[in-house]
């Protein structure tokens, strides 16, 4: 944790720039990026649990709350990332984690933007900065009629890679790529299937930290390996009766593979 509350209060401050954008000084510091997420009219589920994931994931046990307005911020409350006094608060608000790796900024109904350095990130959004940008232009197109605005919001945030919808649109030098010579090796028995789930889950944040996108067919097939490694385990003395055998997985990689290629 840090000091006081009014230190706190002054870090908070620090994150923006004005009532709706972050501190290009902040921002510039640890190489943060930002991600637009949809949001209601109260910060609710959704948008609390990205707090929460990217405080655990950039080791910050403290939430500062403040509430930003035209001329001034309110000073900033401190509170757990699992307090339920998170949940059904009003814009504009910003929810920061304590050790500034990264915050939430939600400046009006419709909308949030997600900032962070890329720890603060690899839980906040877990689906990838690129990844994360599309999705949003996605429902900014479908929910322009209720938030006028979305859509300004979404070309400001464009995604910097080019989807790819195919295997072979893959480059192998990438970690998409290499998410996809691990399940050629293990559905050809030329690996086990524990080395197969180390080393596709670190391609698979490896290729989030970089940016890399997919989309579907492709993106189906991989959300559906991740699915099946968390019914895997790495390592055999924690296996339960249940868990997704070798043979189990090796033959289910062959089943997507056949999918698109």
């Amino acid at each position: 944790m840090v000091g006081s509350n009014e230190g706190r209060a002054g870090d908070a401050t620090a994150v923006l720039a004005g009532r709706g954008t972050f501190s290009e000084q902040w921002l510039s510091a640890g190489g943060k990026k930002i991600v637009p997420v949809p949001a209601g009219s109260l910060t609710d589920g959704s948008l609390v649990r990205r707090v929460i994931e990217g405080c655990r994931a950039a080791g910050a046990d403290v939430v500062l709350v403040m509430r930003p307005s035209a001329g001034a911020a309110a000073p900033a409350d401190s509170l757990p990332p699992t307090d339920p006094g998170l949940v059904a608060l009003p814009p504009p608000l910003l929810l920061a984690a304590a050790n500034l790796e990264g915050a939430v900024l939600f400046p009006r109904p419709g909308y949030a933007l997600v900032a962070g350095t890329s720890a603060f990130l690899a839980g906040a959004a877990a689906e990838g900065v690129d990844q994360g940008r599309a999705r949003f232009a996605r429902y900014a197109r479908a929910a322009e009629p209720e938030w006028p605005g979305l859509k300004a919001t979404a070309r400001s945030f464009p995604p910097g890679h080019v989807a790819w919808k195919h295997p072979e649109d893959v480059p192998v030098d990438t970690a998409t790529g290499r998410q996809l010579a691990l399940m050629r090796d293990v559905a050809a028995g030329h690996c086990t299937g524990a080395e197969f789930a180390v080393g596709w889950l670190d391609a698979r944040r490896r290729s989030q930290r970089q940016g890399e996108r997919v989309r579907d067919p492709l993106e189906t097939v991989l959300d559906r390996v991740f699915s099946l490694l968390e019914d895997y385990s790495i390592d055999p003395q924690f296996k339960e009766p249940d868990d997704l055998s070798d043979d189990g997985l090796k033959n289910a990689v062959i089943r997507l593979l056949h999918k698109v290629e």
